[in-house]
């Protein structure tokens, strides 16, 4: 099970970060935790700041040895996306997924997932699973990004035992991880079925040019199919700029 070791930090920098610095001095194992009350340079997808204000959410890094190839790192974002929107739906909350690594409610972000690898060489050694989950209404965000972000608080109506809720998380990120290995189509299934960038508009950069298109389906390795006029267009995570208008 996921979370032993456990590295509790009051600070840090980023919980990706804090992981990479454990590899380097070889304490880092298949299932360690890191997990901080604050970081002050939280990170998500293409290098975008991700505010995590003392006391505001979850804000934590599991690493474990993936049984994928590196060129499917993104169906880990995938099951992830499934398992938090799991324990969210567990709670009452109808939790719906944007791809590639957002969790919604309301169709407001709750949860950030961040899929990072450690290579040794050409090899994939570990895989680096980084949550940031609101917790607390408006708790310390910047006032432009809060009508377009929610919380716990605001969904379900009370703060959850923060401990708690972590394992609770932890298990369902486990579990679903766990399916991608024997039945990734099944996680698939259940991802396409939660994901709200399905039918719509993507615009997204291809070889310096801006494109757009329909979002037409989720591929075998977590990728976004997109239609464009008359052809398609297979979309890795880096390349998207913006779903919707």
């Amino acid at each position: 099970m996921w979370g032993n070791p456990t590295y509790y930090l009051e600070l840090v920098d980023s919980t990706q970060e804090e992981a990479k610095r454990l590899y380097k001095r070889g304490k880092l194992k298949d299932g360690t935790l890191v997990w901080a009350e604050t970081q002050i340079r939280g990170k998500g997808r293409r290098g975008r700041k991700w505010f995590s204000p003392k006391g505001a959410g979850l804000w934590f890094t599991i690493s474990f040895r993936p049984s994928l190839s590196s060129d499917k790192l993104q169906l880990i974002n995938i099951a992830s996306g499934v398992g938090v929107s799991s324990f969210l739906r567990g709670k009452g909350l109808d939790a719906k997924l944007k791809w590639p690594n957002d969790v919604l409610v309301r169709g407001k972000k709750i949860c950030g997932i961040l899929t990072e690898g450690i290579f040794n060489g050409d090899k994939l050694e570990f895989c680096l699973l980084g949550v940031g989950l609101n917790l607390r209404k408006s708790f310390g965000f910047p006032s432009g990004l809060r009508e377009r972000i929610t919380s716990f608080e605001e969904e379900a109506g009370y703060i959850p035992a923060v401990e708690k809720t972590l394992r609770d998380i932890l298990n369902e990120l486990y579990h679903s991880n766990q399916l991608l290995k024997s039945y990734p189509e099944r996680i698939l299934s259940e991802y396409r079925t939660l994901c709200e960038t399905l039918g719509r508009k993507i615009t997204f950069e291809k070889e310096g040019e801006i494109l757009s298109g329909i979002a037409e389906d989720i591929d075998d390795r977590g990728r976004l199919i997109v239609r464009v006029e008359d052809s398609f267009e297979v979309l890795s995570s880096e390349m998207l700029l913006k779903v919707g208008e």
